[in-house]
């Protein structure tokens, strides 16, 4: 663990073919782009909870995604069955940069919503997805946010946002496939951090719980597996 500061288990012999979140509407898979070219993890670990730690270490950047179980914190009218998180953290090695990559959560084949729309709030991109009987949000932090980040110093390079009105024309990808987060460039002393949360239940008509869950900070989906 280079990217994260916890506690993971051994190495497991045989890694998932591909980091992804289950659940009653279909699977939702993890991937990674860096200049336009798709990269996959080069080992797996399980973290201490019920999560899980991909490693992709590569000779020029190394990138960690952990995968865990979020601990929601709703209003007491509110709940969800299920909210996980994943969470990528990205850094050039020494005397090199990274001119772009993209981090993205996507449907796999063979889902079963039948609907889905965008259904966004301050400082969030989120789209809802259901059908008869679940109803899912997957969100993650918006355009503006990330520039708020960034004048922070808070894992977001520098370079995010030069040239483009972030607020006005966007800077996330989501659609009824999924959502994609572009980063620009990330030089050799930035660490580059971007989240996606999936929550989902049972059908209710105007029930927003699932919008709620999926409205976190890395911080709360690390929480759970002690992770930071």
């Amino acid at each position: 663990m280079k990217l994260f500061h916890g506690k993971e288990t051994d190495d497991v012999p045989q890694m998932p073919a591909m980091p992804s979140i289950c659940t009653p509407l279909g699977t939702v898979e993890f991937s990674l782009s860096v200049s336009n070219q798709s990269y996959l993890a080069t080992d797996c670990a399980k973290l201490s909870s019920c999560g899980w730690l991909y490693k992709y270490y590569y000779d020029l950047w190394d990138c960690e995604l952990a995968i865990c179980r979020v601990d929601v914190e709703l209003a007491c009218d509110q709940a969800v069955e299920e909210c996980w998180g994943a969470v990528f953290r990205i850094k050039p090695k020494n005397d090199h940069q990274i001119d772009e990559c993209s981090f993205t959560a996507l449907w796999k084949e063979g889902y079963n919503w039948t609907s889905c729309g965008s259904d966004t709030g301050e400082g969030l991109e989120a789209i809802e997805y259901k059908n008869q009987i679940d109803r899912l949000h997957m969100g993650t932090q918006d355009g503006t946010l990330l520039m708020m980040r960034r004048n922070q110093g808070d894992r977001i390079p520098k370079s995010y946002g030069e040239g483009i009105d972030v607020e006005a024309q966007g800077y996330i990808l989501s659609s009824g496939k999924g959502i994609s987060v572009p980063m620009s460039q990330i030089e050799s002393d930035e660490i580059c951090e971007i989240h996606v949360v999936i929550a989902w239940k049972k059908y209710v008509e105007d029930d927003v719980s699932t919008w709620f869950a999926v409205d976190q900070f890395s911080k709360d989906i690390l929480r759970g597996e002690g992770l930071s």
